[in-house]
């Protein structure tokens, strides 16, 4: 028996590492603690690339030498053994176990075994490994395979994708810009275009190093931009070398060499897998897949995960699946061959169509969250199964799909399912689909979106069709609601009281909404006292369903009668919506009670308070699309940089408004502020900032506004830092005040108009922020710092 004659034969790299580096010294430390580590992830991950940067880095500490075993041309697993002798350079003696004689061998000495590609002869060599490690405590393994060995004392590591966090600065950007420079010296992204693509190709193809090197290669002959237009056919497009190894030389054989290891029920769940987009959950999978057992899909599909085909998110209370899509692509492909792809993806459309149908059952109430959470989350797949039965001509499905998305979706801010809606209109109407009342309902959305007369007509024609026999409507009154919405767009406020007076005289749920609308149009009208008189009652309405959408319209809505007649109450109704939008997740009335109190803020001169809100409401509405809001706010802000002595600004901002078709109406004040800023600034600087401002579209000017509130909020933060010391908000100066006047607590909620428990959770935080423990030293704080004394308002 002849030992090893050298100390290793590990192969020099002919590439940097990129993206990894930090992670050497992690996993060296790895080798050094624990006797075997495996190296897990998905084909074309750069395992091997690591695990070898990793044994260049401990080389030194190996007296014995760093061997690199390749396993990947052994095909049969009884060859393991040998395979591994041969590359240690060890002689098999007589009639002896070959890996017994490898381990007799190794046994004392201080070595590195890199055994690389073990999935295909897992078995074999998991028994290999343990065997050796067994007979030397001296010798380490660090292994790597698409699946873990699962055997006792082993080290696990998931090798990841490189990070596309960053643009162009990220880490599989950087590999990509490295490998074209193998090809084409002086590559590089100055120009924006390029930049934008070689992005977009690393993003579609995960971050997998394998592919990001097939594809950077292409740069001797392509560019960026041709390459990422080209990657529909990736599989033929991304192709390697000849010389390289076979399982790497194309995406397809990186994919095969996993998928033929498979056997036929996990290939045939792989290859279902793929219809889903954006990922998947074990219901799901099983209603596609027409699977009674679930138990049983659980175990192939947990047997997909170990060998990394399949990636499973545990963050979240149901585990959810989804595949790198060079994997999803390569198990469509294999569908297609199968002919299964055509009923595969209509039994997904299907799927899809009776869940949103059936959340939608379920939204109105205390089930909203869970609803609309469903929506966000399927959103990809809700996307393909309705474009998929738009093209199939299954416009029942379709509609089910687009109707209820959208009429769930508005409510966080999902506007793209209101399109959805809008143009399926014609086709499901030739059709006749029973659910055309709710699809026309959906489409009354647009309102949100600057579409209100198409809108409203929709709406309309939604509440006609609900008076037919043959249709499914929505729950009474939903569809005059969202015709009423889509009248106060358009400017029609008498119609918008007439409809919404309609819904609110209507027993059940549909009190949750109605009243609170009914308040608001009275409220916009001018009638303010039978506002106020249900205002109350519309707020205790939305409770009782208990859709927290519905409480925080309420809320706002109850801060918008209150704003005429009770400032004070109308802050106190805002400031617990906007606690309640936060606790709840209800996005979409952030901008409206931020923009409502600014508003109110600015009209009583409490102008940082007033920036602070307008900067969130120009945020949330610019940020969601919701265009009609977004002027609405922006046609609100020049009144505040009036107050604010920043007429230029004001007026560049009222140049902007008057290209956009209901601000004047919806903020009928604007017109005196233009007399007044053309009076002060004199009528040809004035002339020359509104031409400036009408030069803009609607989102230059929502940046402009967003520019200059920061800058204003900059300027002004010394003052609002000694206005309110120790971080506290406006509402916990209030009842820190409240406090040192000895109010008790429920005395403090009746001042305030919030509940006694607010008081309380408001107590209790500024304690925490101000680090003191009872109402004495709160006063003495406050007594230091100023607050008492100061306007109630903060």
């Amino acid at each position: 028996m002849t030992g090893p004659a050298r100390r290793g034969n590990l192969p020099a790299s002919a590439t940097p590492l990129v993206g990894r580096q930090a992670l050497v010294p992690a996993v060296a430390e790895l080798v050094r603690a624990n006797p075997l580590v495996t190296l897990s992830g998905v084909g074309g991950v750069g395992k091997t690339r690591l695990a070898l940067a990793v044994a260049a880095e401990l080389a030194a500490e190996f007296p014995d030498g760093v061997w690199l075993v390749e396993l990947a041309p052994v095909g049969d697993p009884a060859s393991v053994p040998m395979a591994i002798a041969t590359a240690l350079g060890i002689t098999p003696q007589g009639d002896d176990d070959v890996v017994d004689t490898v381990a007799e061998a190794v046994a004392g000495r201080q070595l590195l075994l890199v055994v690389d590609n073990c999935e295909h002869v897992q078995a074999a060599a998991t028994a290999a490994i343990g065997r050796i490690l067994a007979r030397s405590g001296t010798a380490k393994v660090l292994a790597t395979s698409r699946e873990y060995l699962w055997t006792a004392g082993e080290t696990l590591l998931a090798v990841t994708p490189l990070s596309l966090d960053g643009g162009v600065d990220s880490d599989a950007v950087r590999l990509f810009v490295e490998r074209a420079r193998r090809v084409r010296p002086g590559f590089g992204l100055a120009e924006p275009q390029a930049a934008a693509a070689v992005i977009e190709i690393c993003q579609a193809l995960d971050g997998l190093p394998l592919g990001i090197e097939l594809a950077a290669a292409r740069m001797a002959a392509m560019s960026p931009v041709e390459v990422r237009d080209r990657l529909d056919a990736r599989f033929r497009l991304l192709t390697g070398p000849e010389h390289g190894p076979a399982r790497q030389s194309t995406l397809p054989q990186a994919v095969s060499w996993s998928y033929e290891l498979l056997d036929e029920g996990e290939r045939e769940l792989l290859r279902i897998t793929s219809v889903f987009a954006g990922g998947f959950d074990l219901p799901g999978l099983c209603a596609v897949a027409a699977a009674d057992d679930d138990v049983e899909v659980l175990a192939r599909l947990d047997s997909l995960v170990r060998k990394s085909l399949v990636n499973a998110d545990h963050a979240v209370a149901r585990t959810r699946y989804r595949l790198y899509e060079t994997i999803r692509a390569f198990a469509d492909d294999r569908l297609a061959e199968t002919g299964a792809r055509e009923p595969m993806r209509d039994r997904h459309a299907a799927h899809f169509g009776r869940e949103a149908a059936t959340w939608w059952e379920r939204w109105n109430g205390p089930g909203w969250r869970d609803a609309v959470d469903w929506v966000g989350t399927e959103l990809a797949n809700l996307r393909s199964a309705y474009r998929w039965s738009v093209a199939r001509d299954d416009l029942e499905v379709a509609t089910d799909i687009a109707a209820h998305a959208a009429l769930m979706g508005v409510t966080v801010e999902l506007f793209e399912t209101v399109g959805w809606a809008e143009e399926l209109l014609d086709a499901a109407t030739a059709a006749d689909v029973p659910r055309l009342p709710r699809l026309y309902a959906a489409a009354g959305y647009a309102c949100f979106v600057g579409r209100a007369p198409a809108a409203a007509v929709n709406a309309h024609r939604a509440t006609e069709l609900e008076a037919r026999a043959g249709y499914e409507p929505c729950e009474p009154g939903f569809a005059t609601f969202v015709e009423a919405l889509a009248q106060v767009y358009c400017g029609h406020l008498d119609r918008y009281v007439e409809l919404t007076g309609a819904v609110a005289a209507l027993p059940g749920p549909s009190r949750a909404y109605g009243l609170a609308a009914y308040v608001d149009g009275l409220q916009s009208v001018g009638r303010v006292d039978e506002a106020l008189s249900l205002t109350e009652e519309a707020v205790e309405a939305a409770r009782e369903v208990g859709n927290p959408y519905w409480i925080a319209y309420a809320l706002w809505v109850a801060g918008l009668a209150y704003s005429r007649a009770d400032p004070q109450r109308a802050l106190a109704a805002w400031d617990e919506g906007v606690e309640f939008v936060e606790e709840h997740g209800v996005g979409f009335f952030r901008g409206f009670l931020a923009r409502d109190a600014a508003r109110l803020h600015t009209s009583h001169g409490e102008l940082d308070a007033a920036l602070e809100l307008f900067a969130t409401a120009v945020e949330s509405f610019h940020g969601a699309g919701t265009v009609a809001q977004l002027v609405i706010t922006l046609a609100s802000v020049p009144a505040l940089f009036e107050r604010l002595d920043r007429r230029d600004v004001a007026a560049t901002l009222l140049g902007a408004m008057s290209r956009e078709p209901g601000s004047a109406h919806h903020v009928p004040e604007l017109a005196d502020l233009g007399r007044r800023l053309a009076a002060s600034l004199g009528a040809e600087r004035s002339a020359r900032l509104t031409s400036l401002g009408a030069a803009m579209d609607l989102n230059d000017a929502a940046v402009y506004a967003k520019d200059q509130i920061a800058t204003a909020r900059r300027e002004l933060a010394p003052d609002s830092d000694r206005a309110r010391p120790g971080g506290l908000t406006r509402r916990e100066v209030q009842v820190l005040r409240a406090l040192a006047d000895g109010a008790s607590t429920r005395e403090i909620s009746e001042r305030l108009f919030i509940s006694s428990k607010t008081a309380d959770h408001h107590i209790q935080h500024i304690y925490t922020k101000i680090g003191v423990s009872n109402r004495a030293t709160a006063t003495r704080w406050a007594l230091e710092h100023a607050l008492l004394g100061s306007r109630a308002t903060g």
